[in-house]
């Protein structure tokens, strides 16, 4: 083992989109926190989940493998996951004391999969398929004697509905994720580096942040939600609390739209309260800090909600690499690399000195990390099948352009990112990109291609009409 290994903290989100950090060009959001770490980071500005819903793109991120590898390609709550060389497995085989602290979506709930400590906050409701009570719930029923209660618990976990959180916010699970984790690193093994993910479970609904963060954003005025003009099909009015699709009237989404911004700048102020301990115990500078989500959600965007499309609001995910001041490292800067949550293993890996095992399939970033190019990554691919919704979602991006196709409609669009972030033109019957798109649709055709029991690829062209289910043995 390498005596200067770095510790490592890998703070996950859940459902946190890419584009709500203030320092990313958001004029609304307040994440003060956040934005000061990314001047001693490397921030990814086109990073991706592979497959934008919870249980897929954990899959990639602690495999290092992509959708089709890991089998999963949407959630599927009945397959217990027998993953072996995890990041957290051959982190601990290498010296490491590996922590987590908070939501994990592991089946079933209780699995380490290489983690020594699991302090577990599972989150959906009583009457799904999480049945254990996680450490938080013991911990909030020991704290107030059963008089606060999860709203979690409560209420649907993927509604539009507002509840503020109105006991003491130290109760609130997202600060028990911060201070279990401190707890955590105070009683860590002095003779091993440590790796801990602190997995918070917010911004996903519910939409709950404490009062005070809710009332940050009262009288912000969003803007418009951005509608495409390939979008009209999601424009009948959803009554429903808890949409994939469909416009929702009156105030109700300008009311989700705050809480869930309020929920990101509650875990921000987590985020500064680590950082701010680490500093005082002078173990900051030993750290190597991830930040990232295993996906976005849609919030209203082309009339969409929740997550699993392949558009810029569920596929983008934030993803920040806060280095310590070295020299190899280039900090305070910023690339349009297409990267994913398959890069996460093998980046950690190289930076702790450890060999990445010959089935990853992510690569590490760590060249970029040191101001060199990644030579081999043209684009990254995503996919998503939704059988409910009749969606097969895939998507190929680069540093500027997006490819997006439904594999069941047969629906394809063509963004440029660049001039065009909020995916607003579909630019499929435009001359002057013909080349491109082409380009664009043989790179998709080629992942797929790979396997050719799908169905999705015949004679070198797309098949339409086809979804693959949320698990697919391998």
């Amino acid at each position: 083992m390498n005596t200067k290994q770095p510790n490592i903290i890998l703070i996950l989100t859940d459902q946190w989109r890419g584009d709500c950090i203030g320092a990313l060009n958001n004029d609304i959001i307040q994440t003060p926190f956040l934005d000061e770490m990314t001047v001693d980071s490397v921030v990814f500005e086109r990073a991706y989940s592979p497959s934008p819903v919870c249980v897929p793109g954990r899959a990639c991120l602690i495999t290092g493998k992509k959708p089709s590898s890991t089998g999963f390609f949407g959630n599927d709550f009945s397959v217990e996951w027998n993953y072996k060389n995890t990041l957290m497995e051959v982190l601990r085989d290498n010296g490491y004391q590996t922590i987590n602290v908070g939501k994990n979506h592991f089946e079933p709930q209780r699995k380490a999969l290489g983690f020594e400590i699991n302090k577990l906050y599972e989150t959906q409701n009583a009457y799904d398929e999480f049945k254990l009570p996680s450490d938080y719930h013991l911990w909030l029923e020991k704290e107030t004697g059963g008089k606060v209660k999860d709203t979690a618990k409560m209420h649907e976990n993927n509604g539009r509905v507002v509840f503020p959180w109105n006991a003491e916010s130290r109760l609130h699970p997202t600060e028990w994720t911060l201070q279990e984790s401190l707890d955590q690193i105070e009683r860590k093994d002095p003779t091993r580096p440590f790796y801990l993910q602190m997995s918070f479970h917010r911004p996903h609904p519910p939409l709950d942040p404490p009062s005070f963060y809710y009332e940050m954003y009262r009288d912000v005025e969003f803007p418009e939600t951005p509608i495409g003009d390939w979008a009209p099909e999601f424009e009948k009015t959803s009554a429903t609390t808890n949409p994939f699709e469909g416009r929702i009237e009156g105030k109700a989404l300008d009311m989700a739209r705050k809480a869930y911004y309020g929920s990101i700048s509650h875990i921000d102020a987590q985020i500064g309260k680590l950082l701010i301990w680490l500093k005082r115990r002078g173990i900051l500078n030993d750290t190597i800090i991830i930040f990232t989500s295993d996906h976005g959600e849609m919030l209203g965007d082309h009339n969409m909600f929740r997550k699993g499309a392949a558009f810029e609001g569920s596929a983008k995910i934030p993803f920040i690499v806060r280095l310590p001041k070295n020299e190899e490292y280039k900090i305070n800067s910023r690339t349009k690399v297409p990267v994913n949550l398959s890069d996460i293993m093998p980046t950690v890996l190289d930076l702790a000195g450890i060999n990445i095992p010959e089935e990853v399939e992510g690569d590490s970033l760590k060249p970029i990390l040191m101001g060199e190019n990644l030579p081999d990554r043209k684009y990254v691919h995503g996919e998503n099948y939704r059988i409910g919704l009749n969606r097969g979602w895939n998507y190929i991006v680069n540093e500027q352009y997006k490819y997006v196709w439904d594999s069941y409609s047969g629906l394809e669009l063509f963004f440029d990112l660049d001039n065009d972030p909020k995916e607003i033109k579909n630019l499929m019957n435009e001359e002057k990109y013909g080349n491109i798109i082409s380009q664009f649709k043989a790179y998709l055709i080629e992942e797929l291609s790979k396997r050719p029991t799908d169905g999705l690829v015949k004679d070198n062209e797309l098949v339409k009409g086809k979804l693959l289910p949320p698990y697919r043995k391998l």
